[in-house]
């Protein structure tokens, strides 16, 4: 009898169930990757910009984080765009309010759609507050609290 080459449909079952047992365990892992990917350049995005804003605002005055949001891109408003990941848009410090810089996520190219991290300056300090749907999602960022 010859002796026959080839595997036998035993063993590439056992392929296949390996296969399939890897991807199992590999998209999940892929998936909470891709969300905390997206917060962190959220965030860090946002961070990127605190030390020019404090630039902005010792050398202007302190109720001028309007005006910093709007001369990083004058044409577009009070609006930056961080590539399709979303924008960040600022509001000037008033006599009551403090001022803010957002990050509100795309809603086209994130997994966060319209969903913010706020960073708030009041007495000379930067408290950053991300949305619900974020923490809830890829748990506390570091540098930043639990919002609402």
């Amino acid at each position: 009898m010859k002796k026959q080459k080839g595997f036998s449909l035993i063993e590439l079952l056992i392929v296949v169930g390996i296969i399939g047992a890897l991807t199992a365990i590999a998209v999940p892992a892929y998936s909470k990757y891709k969300l905390e990917s997206d917060a962190t350049a959220g965030l860090a995005s946002v961070k990127n910009l605190l030390t020019k804003a404090e630039l902005h605002l010792a050398a202007n005055g302190s109720n001028t984080l309007l005006s910093f949001a709007t001369a990083l891109d004058p044409a577009d408003g009070a609006t930056f765009a961080v590539g399709k990941l979303g924008v960040i848009s600022g509001t000037a410090a008033g006599t009551n309010t403090a001022g803010t810089l957002v990050f509100t996520f795309d809603s086209g190219h994130s997994t966060f759609a319209s969903d913010t991290i706020t960073f708030t300056r009041n007495d000379e300090v930067w408290m950053c507050v991300a949305a619900k749907d974020i923490t809830d999602a890829v748990g506390a960022l570091d540098g930043c609290n639990t919002g609402t």
